[in-house]
């Protein structure tokens, strides 16, 4: 027995040492990011870190074991922190020491601890700043033009005495000067959407606000002659912004509209669910393919693109709706089989709930 013991006995070493062996290339490999680092206990206690994460935060030894709130003292990061259980692209923050500076925090469970990543994002935060600056600048340079070519085809289109073969053409003009208007419009919207970090926020009864999205639903149908339902089954309202989220809801309602053949069965719903409220909008119409799907939140992204003019489309409504969703905590599902219709849900979390008993 005694050489089988002493077998297993060299075996288990060997493994030890291999592990031992692998847990130093991991660390070392670590110590090497430029990307801070850093281990935390249960307690929220620094366990280890990088050479990064010494020189961001100013660690030396002594601190281990410290919360990692005497370091982090920025409130966003505490509220991050404290809902990682939640799915999450991690937290963009001020550098708490240089302002000029932004960082992305992401936290990572690792066995019964976590591992916290932060990243320097500065030069992507300024690139970001520069794209919505230039949509922003360049759609609002765009309307005043448009509106006078708008104006003047308006009045050489209605003149009674103009040539049958000049008509076509200004009638083409306005529709497109139309389209074109449409798309600065909902640029300018996405932009502000984007750059506003905060915007008031009020208690909202959904129940009126469907109502009325309704109500413009059925003026709007009047061309396609669809059977539009409304479906009521809570009276919960949501904490938000009135006008962005009227903006959204009503833009699926309308997509729904446009994009259903005409005399279809498109249904409007506001449903309590284990985790929050959903608003949906059902049709069945032609549905959508599989690999479209993850694409149409894309800016300009059509399935169908001389379907989408025809209808109108500017391409943007369904990126306004994702920021506007992001912007409420909630999120935009997609459920669709090609040739049965589609459905799209806004999936709002218990937090932007309000009972309509306590409101």
């Amino acid at each position: 027995m005694a050489p089988i013991q002493n077998k297993q006995n060299t075996l288990e070493s060997i493994s030890q040492q291999s592990t031992a062996e692998q847990l130093q290339k991991i660390r070392s490999a670590l110590r090497a990011l430029r990307d801070a680092v850093i281990l935390l206990n249960d307690d929220d206690g620094l366990e280890w870190w990088n050479q990064a994460a010494q020189d961001l935060l100013s660690l030396q030894p002594i601190d281990k074991g410290q919360s990692i709130f005497d370091y982090i003292t920025v409130p966003e990061f505490r509220q991050y922190y404290k809902n990682t259980t939640l799915p999450n692209d991690g937290v963009h923050l001020e550098s708490w020491r240089d302002p000029s500076r932004y960082l992305k925090c992401e936290i990572t469970p690792f066995g019964d601890e976590k591992l916290l990543f932060i990243y320097d994002v500065t030069r992507l935060r300024h690139l970001e700043q520069m794209r919505q600056d230039f949509v922003a600048n360049v759609s609002h340079e765009l309307r005043t033009p448009l509106t006078v070519m708008m104006g003047y085809l308006e009045n050489f289109s209605d003149q009674p005495d103009m040539p049958p073969k000049w008509r076509r053409g200004f009638e083409l003009m306005t529709q497109q000067t139309a389209r074109m208007n449409r798309i600065v419009n909902d640029l300018l919207l996405l932009s502000k959407i984007e750059i506003e970090e905060s915007h008031e926020l009020n208690y909202i009864n959904m129940t009126k606000l469907l109502t009325n999205i309704y109500d413009d639903a059925q003026a709007y149908n009047q061309a396609y002659k669809h059977i539009i339902h409304l479906h009521i089954d809570t009276y919960d309202g949501l904490y938000g912004s009135e006008m962005y989220l009227n903006s959204a809801l009503s833009n699926l309602v309308i997509n729904a509209i446009k994009y259903t053949p005409k005399g279809g069965n498109i249904t409007i719903s506001w449903t309590r669910t284990a985790d929050g409220c959903r608003f949906a909008v059902e049709d069945d119409g032609l549905g959508i393919a599989p690999q479209h799907i993850a694409r149409l939140t894309e800016r300009f992204y059509r399935i169908d693109k001389g379907r989408s003019r025809a209808t109108g489309g500017t391409g943007l409504g369904l990126a306004i709706v994702k920021h506007v969703l992001h912007q409420h905590e909630a999120h935009l599902q997609i459920d669709s089989v090609e040739g049965a219709g589609s459905t799209f849900s806004a999936v709002f979390p218990a937090a932007c709930v309000r009972s309509a008993s306590t409101d």
